[in-house]
């Protein structure tokens, strides 16, 4: 089995936005946001501005082709006068003033574009939208935008999309994983379709789209990179495979609303072949034992910016030796293997002790106090269990105070059938406890909770 980490740490830096093009988008903007807030036309509506979209969301891969920068503004939505389209006639005028060539900004149907944001850098394809808005109650908060093709002020919230990514790519949620593997569905995505539609000039779905689709169905507490992806390809060919119709996919700052994509059914159809074909794939690659062979099928995902692994296997990967105290126990060592899947466990624990407030150790931000019960439970709105699974809980002790006293433990017990587990806070130290989904003799799931325990 080849997970290759160091490969796809590699691949990460490979799709990365160099730093160039990024100079290149801090040069097109700020200009932009400076002019319009001394515009004599512009400049009692201007309020506010920030950078929006994948470059501010840090979820950019590549060239940066497009920089999304939203203008707050003061307009009275109620009146005529700034109706949708009389409001982007007066940010476009604006525009034109600024880069000295009226044809240059291109009516969007909810922005301004800038086509040629940088006139003297006549090699860089980039482009600017600017989006004008009014907040409803105050500038964090939900938007409205003018959207010229219904005529009317609409609802968004790029402050809360970028909380919800923010949110996701926490270390105690998942590690620091989600912006890292949504840069890699989304260079996936960039890579099949020169693949398997060349001649399509802008194939959907786009890149906002396919954010929104992996939050929805990544595996936040999956171990390694080849585990996460594999993961996140099995979630979405399960859900989907047997639609023909788009998937209404949540708006992450309107949780009422859906994303709005005009992706036709045959374009969802050509994308879920990608997804199946990319799985079977990613599934060979991950059980190929040569890491140079498992590393050509992940070139047939992802394209050359994949790394090719050297003829040799590595020692260090391959015949990796784990540090193991007296006793401790691995799930290997029951004789369960651990393989990817779509199933996910949370767990959490309840933190008791006689006249104190119960509390969830999840919620914890200081050390706990030494005899405290914990009562250790799975998280339904963070599990989606297999039927007729195997619970296992393992409990690890660390310090010096559990060392003297002989109870290090680390054994991996089978659950009762409560699917909890009643433990005692009694040294101090970083212990932690891990939760195991057993089905059909493999572990499909599992979770860690740290549980640090100080003095009295």
């Amino acid at each position: 089995m080849a997970k290759l980490n160091d490969l796809f740490k590699e691949f990460l830096q490979n799709i990365e936005p160099d730093d160039e093009a990024v100079n290149y988008a801090i040069k097109a903007h700020e200009p932009v946001r400076e002019f319009l807030k001394q515009d004599e036309e512009f400049k009692d509506y201007y309020v506010d501005s920030f950078l929006y979209g994948s470059y501010r969301r840090h979820t950019a891969i590549g060239e940066i082709k497009d920089v999304d920068i939203v203008i707050l503004t003061n307009f009275d939505t109620t009146v005529e006068e700034n109706s949708p389209q009389n409001v982007l006639r007066k940010l476009k005028s604006a525009l034109a003033k600024h880069y000295k060539d009226p044809e240059n900004p291109e009516y969007q149907r909810r922005s301004i574009r800038i086509n040629e944001p940088l006139p003297n850098k006549k090699d860089v394809e980039m482009t600017l939208d600017i989006i004008p808005a009014v907040p409803i109650t105050d500038s964090d908060g939900i938007l409205l935008v003018p959207d010229r093709e219904s005529k009317e002020w609409v609802k968004t919230h790029p402050k809360g999309h970028i909380e919800y990514v923010n949110q996701l790519n926490e270390e105690d949620y998942s590690n620091g994983k989600f912006v890292p593997l949504t840069k890699m569905m989304k260079w996936w995505w960039k890579y099949q379709c020169s693949v398997i539609q060349p001649d399509v000039e802008r194939p959907k779905p786009k890149g906002f789209w396919i954010e929104c689709l992996t939050s929805e169905n990544f595996n936040p507490k999956a171990g390694d990179w080849a585990d996460h992806i594999i993961a996140t390809l099995t979630n979405i060919s399960t859900s989907y495979t047997q639609t023909d119709s788009v998937p209404e996919l949540m708006d992450p700052g309107l949780p009422d609303h859906i994303i709005k994509t005009s992706m036709t059914s045959d374009e969802f159809k050509v994308f879920m072949e990608a997804i199946n074909s990319s799985l079977e794939l990613a599934q060979k690659a991950y059980g190929e034992e040569n890491e140079l062979e498992s590393s050509k099928l992940w070139r047939e995902v992802f394209g050359e910016e994949f790394p090719l692994a050297s003829n040799q296997k590595s020692s260090q990967t391959n015949n990796l030796v784990r540090k193991r105290e007296d006793g401790e126990q691995f799930i290997e060592d029951l004789g369960i293997s651990e393989v990817p899947s779509s199933y996910r466990v949370g767990i959490n624990a309840h933190v008791i002790q006689d006249g104190f407030r119960p509390f969830f150790l999840r919620l914890a931000t200081n050390p706990l106090r030494k005899k405290r019960k914990l009562q250790f439970f799975i998280e339904k709105n963070r599990s989606n269990l297999p039927p007729y699974c195997q619970i296992m809980w393992k409990v690890k002790n660390t310090g010096s105070e559990a060392d003297y006293a002989g109870d290090m433990r680390g054994e991996i017990t089978k659950d009762k059938g409560k699917w909890q587990k009643d433990e005692n806070t009694k040294y101090m130290g970083s212990h932690y406890v891990e939760c195991y989904v057993i089905l059909n003799n493999k572990c499909v799931a599992k979770d860690r909770l740290n549980v640090p325990i100080g003095q009295l």
